[in-house]
């Protein structure tokens, strides 16, 4: 039986570490955005490889995920949180001494991608474990408020550190956590494990793994136009992975066996749509945050501390209005809720898509911004909730999995996909630029400045275009437009998120 701690100091000593764990990784989700053009400049890379980095980060999150939920009842919840701190904190180190874009990759989107799917699903188990009745659920809700509370202050935290010091200290700032969590992990009670190593379904781990592998690659691809063409097969292949990991799941439950989750879950109609409604808004959210701080930083020349300022407002209205709407769904019906949420984040979008031009300043984005955070903490919660109280008592691990993959995945695919918008509506822009304003250039010639242009953006480095000329002018003319292209398809991913909402059955929150 698994021994449960009552409430005492040790017991909120546990509550203060997994606490802590939630806020880096909310912390790390955020603070690396605004810090885009300092890394592509400290690293001698490229606009399109830190997205590249930024994407596979969520990327090895979503996939692994599943198989994280399960390594907990293999080794059990406090091995498993532990093992993953402990890559975690490799990782932050590695990234933080980081001398080139494949390190950074290394230990940002992979070593700590690994740690946090292994953290992830043993926090939540660790917290219902450990408290029960009023102290579960006071436990819960402080634990979702630092998450909260790390997404609101990230991007002005990592402004301030790379402006006056530098990124590297957002994840020496992280290393010092892990390196607290390891040390006070003996408060940590011991949770046998519930399973054997040989019940894992391996295969399902891999057809899994390699289907989210292949579906964010395909849209990733699209930043090179030399393999445009390949995007649709590595999307495809990945889409068959899926739907083979379906089948064999399907197949393993008919057998009486352990599957790697319950698929029988998605023939719950809420259960579904109220994934795939979350999996939308983090979509929409992490390609809105890529895309406005490489605006503004490019275009206005705002540093890290002035864009995390800029963010401000979307975190501080998902914060206040997550907490706002866990009182409100016990008088509006959580189908509601999540469609006014959509409906008020696409309204953001709208008028964030009307205020990029050649002098955009930081206040002119605070309505749209404020409107994003609102409509996506009315919704957000809701999703998380509605998705739980679908899935029965004994299914409450494999909800959560599913859900943090989802979510992940979302992030992932959301941050490649606008970020592929903005760079195709640039590429585009600037050729239709260079037609009208410089008639007699030769096709030739208009390609080789394309891609003059297109590296010096990618670089952040306009430095060599004068300001008051006609080129300068077009390229900051093209990217405010390639921002409203993008903005637009934000919008849309809104729009069709409200028509999933509408087919969402009316029930109650729990």
């Amino acid at each position: 039986m698994e021994k449960t701690n009552k409430t005492s100091s040790a017991g909120w000593t546990v509550l203060i570490l997994v606490s802590l764990f939630s806020f880096i990784i909310a912390l790390d989700s955020t603070f690396m955005n605004v810090a885009i053009t300092n890394l592509v400049v400290d690293l001698n890379t490229t606009v399109s490889i830190i997205q590249i980095i930024i994407s596979v980060y969520a990327l090895t999150m979503a996939s692994l995920m599943l198989l994280g939920g399960k390594m907990q009842d293999v080794w059990g919840r406090k091995r498993a949180f532990l093992v993953g701190a402990a890559i975690y904190g490799v990782g932050t180190t590695i990234a933080a001494l980081s001398i080139n874009s494949a390190m950074l990759l290394l230990g940002w989107s992979i070593l700590e991608g690994i740690g946090a799917a292994l953290m992830t699903p043993a926090t939540a188990s660790i917290i219902t474990g450990t408290y029960q009745g009023k102290d579960r659920a006071f436990a819960i809700g402080i634990w979702t408020a630092i998450a909260g509370i790390a997404a609101a202050i990230g991007p002005i935290l990592g402004g301030f550190l790379t402006t006056f010091y530098t990124w590297r200290w957002g994840f020496a700032l992280e290393l010092i956590i892990v390196i607290l969590i390891l040390a006070l992990s003996r408060k940590i009670s011991y949770f046998p494990p519930s399973m054997k190593k040989s019940e894992i379904d391996k295969i399902g781990v891999i057809l899994s793994s390699s289907g989210i592998l292949f579906l964010v690659l395909g849209v990733l691809i699209l930043n090179g136009i030399v393999y445009w063409k390949l995007a649709p097969f590595i999307m495809g292949v990945g889409v068959v992975l899926l739907v083979l990991f379906y089948f064999r799941e399907k197949k393993i439950i008919s057998r009486n066996e352990k599957p790697l989750t319950d698929i029988r879950l998605f023939k719950n109609r809420n259960f579904t749509l109220g994934n795939l409604s979350r999996l939308i808004m983090q979509l929409a959210l992490a390609g809105a945050v890529f895309v406005i701080p490489v605006f503004l930083q490019i275009v206005t020349g705002a540093n890290a501390f002035i864009t995390g300022l800029a963010l401000l407002p979307l975190t501080v209205g998902l914060l206040i209005f997550s907490i706002a709407s866990s009182r409100l769904s016990t008088r509006i019906a959580p189908q509601y809720l999540i469609s006014i949420g959509f409906l008020v984040a696409m309204a953001g979008s709208i008028l964030l898509r009307f205020k990029f031009n050649l002098d955009t300043q930081i206040t002119d984005l605070i309505p749209g911004t404020t409107l994003l955070g609102v409509g996506l903490g009315l919704a957000l919660p809701v999703t998380g909730n509605l998705v739980l109280s679908s899935a029965g008592q004994d299914k409450q691990s494999d909800a959560s999995g599913i859900i943090s993959t989802g979510a992940n995945l979302g992030s992932s695919i959301g941050t490649a996909l606008i970020g592929v918008v903005f760079l195709l509506g640039t590429f585009s822009g600037l050729a239709v630029a260079v037609q009208e304003n410089y008639p007699g250039v030769t096709t030739e010639e208009i390609h080789q400045n394309l891609v003059g242009w297109v590296d010096k953006m990618q670089t952040t480095d306009l430095k060599g275009l004068n300001p008051t000329s006609t080129t300068f002018k077009i390229v900051n003319s093209t990217l405010a437009n390639a921002m409203k292209t993008a903005f637009d398809t934000v919008s849309l991913i809104f729009f069709i998120g409200f028509l999933t909402s509408l087919f969402i059955r009316p029930s109650k929150q729990k």
